[in-house]
């Protein structure tokens, strides 16, 4: 930055967070302290646009939101900070954070908008009118390439091949199938850049088209997530017969941390920015949270308890064998990680399911449930169980009765019921916390070996007041569970993301976040060999899942 600055703890970092509902800012020092942040709810603050949630609903599964929305939104973002006096002429380093999966289509006239924004010519918002190749963003709620999907998969010889090749089977909400959607409709003629929303957020600060960062990118069923390159057979299945022309609208995927460029002279004049500001390329949301909640070494594990559940891991490598279920992503600052993501369907819904059937006397509280848990052994004595109360996603099993068994010296044997209620309050715990054991082993081998240093392991969501539960989790994981408050994980990670761009320790960083957050449970060493012989038995039970109900 030159001598902006005095030293480079005067220096602010700036980070967005583009996501389905709203868009904040959050303004950092060098300590990670949020001075200054804004947040506009686009139902609220934008109602000429008409969404509900963020978003419109149309036939088909079609899901879309008006792209010239996010202008706006950042556009009162900024003016909200600039209300606050937020000293913009300190900010050294912007990047930004959007909902993973959508595309914004731009035409000739919209790229040469982006290059020419003048403060005398009014907003970004209504210089860029009728800059769009097409008026909405399809979002990551779109279910309407399910055909596209199946032809994906066929064409590169099934799920694993996919999956091997990209870092996910093929998925309906994915950009390279909306984007097909997109050429199908209306072909390449009138597009001059097909952009995700995190890219075309890095354009609208630099004044120039940005290419996708490789941690989003890696969320389009379109990059080679080994190369990290645009695969050649994907494109032309994208664009037939004119991959040659859709390469020219669609830039090479960039590594996340590599500056864009300097913030654009609308801007500086506009918001009293620095004309050397700089601008580092965006990522997509669960990418940036990935920085925000800490997961920046081999092994880190943040771990989100709710409606649905979530584990995320930062692994060292592509796996060899690849898994039908979970995403694999490029990590955004660390130049040869990755980090993946599991998501289970059956959460908070499944776990008051076993409460309301077995603790009735808990009604809305947890009391009984949890006091079942605290005064039973880790490892329930063998007792295992697979619950749920819809259809499985990871992996893919169909909706039905639930599977237990007990596991011993005579290895494992199914059962119809425990032989006694409380049993079922550990085993749906300890499911989900073995399922992730054994899913996230698979991506990594020996993750949860005991020599070495552990990672990080953070649980979030509803269910982490639970102080019974997070036992189980550190007991499992044989590791200290750590919780935080933090509720800005993506703009946090955009943030912090910037400001190690600039030059800022990231261990240092990451120490901030550790300073905040606070130490729930730690491991019982004795429960290690226990949770190890039931992480195979739960892998027995689930194949035997698998073979009775699995979808594929």
């Amino acid at each position: 930055m030159g001598n902006l600055f005095s030293s480079q703890s005067d220096q602010l970092y700036l980070g967005f967070d583009v996501s389905t509902q709203s868009c904040k800012a959050l303004v950092v020092d060098a300590g990670l302290k949020i001075l200054y942040s804004s947040r506009v709810q686009y139902d609220v603050d934008l109602p000429e646009y008409k969404t509900t949630d963020g978003c419109m609903r149309g036939k088909d599964g079609r899901v879309t939101s008006p792209s010239r929305m996010f202008v706006q939104a950042m556009e009162l973002a900024l003016d909200r900070l600039k209300e606050q006096g937020c000293p913009f002429d300190r900010i050294a380093g912007i990047t930004g954070s959007a909902q993973q999966h959508g595309s914004v289509f731009l035409n000739a006239y919209g790229v040469a908008a982006l290059a020419a924004l003048d403060t005398d010519k009014g907003t970004a918002t209504e210089q860029l009118a009728g800059g769009f190749a097409k008026e909405e963003s399809p979002i990551w709620m779109d279910t309407s390439c399910t055909e596209s999907c199946k032809q994906l998969t066929e064409k590169l010889g099934g799920p694993l091949k996919v999956s091997a090749l990209t870092g996910s089977t093929a998925q309906e909400r994915f950009s390279g199938h909306l984007i097909r959607q997109f050429v199908q409709e209306n072909g390449l003629e009138g597009c001059a850049a097909v952009l995700l929303i995190s890219s075309f957020g890095a354009s609208l600060l630099t004044g120039k088209v940005e290419a996708i960062d490789i941690s989003d990118a890696a969320g389009m069923n379109l990059m080679d997530i080994r190369t990290k390159k645009w695969n050649p057979e994907i494109l032309e299945f994208v664009a037939p017969g004119q991959s040659d022309k859709l390469r020219e609208v669609l830039p090479e995927p960039r590594s996340s941390w590599e500056e864009a460029g300097v913030i654009q002279g609308f801007w500086a004049k506009k918001y009293g920015f620095s004309p050397s500001a700089k601008v580092f390329h965006w990522s997509g949301d669960n990418c940036c949270a990935v920085v925000g909640n800490g997961l920046v070494r081999e092994g880190d594990i943040a771990v989100s308890l709710g409606t649905s559940d979530t584990a995320l891991c930062v692994i060292p490598k592509v796996p060899e064998d690849p898994l039908p279920f979970g995403h694999l992503f490029p990590h955004p600052t660390l130049e040869n990680g990755y980090w993946s993501m599991l998501c289970y369907t059956n959460g908070d819904v499944t776990r008051k399911k076993v409460r309301t059937t077995f603790f009735p006397e808990d009604k809305d509280g947890w009391e009984n449930f949890s006091k079942s848990i605290a005064e039973s052994a880790p490892g329930n004595d063998g007792n295992l169980g697979i619950f749920f109360s819809t259809a499985e996603i990871t992996p893919a099993i169909s909706d039905g009765a639930d599977f237990r068994a007990v596991h011993g010296e005579n290895g494992l044997k199914e059962i119809k019921e425990f032989d006694s209620k409380a049993r079922n309050a550990r085993a749906v715990i300890e499911m989900r916390a073995l399922a992730m054991r054994t899913h996230l082993e698979k991506l990594m081998p020996g993750l949860f070996d005991a020599t070495g240093e552990q990672g990080r392991l953070l649980v979030t969501g509803g269910a982490s007041a639970n102080q019974a539960i997070l036992q189980v989790f550190a007991d499992v994981f044989q590791r200290p569970v750590c919780c935080s408050d933090n509720t800005e994980g993506a703009a946090l990670g955009a943030a912090m993301r910037a400001a190690h761009a600039c030059g800022a320790d990231m261990d240092s960083l990451v120490a901030q976040l550790s300073s905040a957050a606070s130490t729930k449970a730690t491991p019982n060493a004795e429960a290690a060999e226990t949770y190890r012989q039931a992480a195979k038995a739960y892998s027995e039970l689930e194949s035997k899942a698998l073979k009775a109900r699995g979808r594929m």
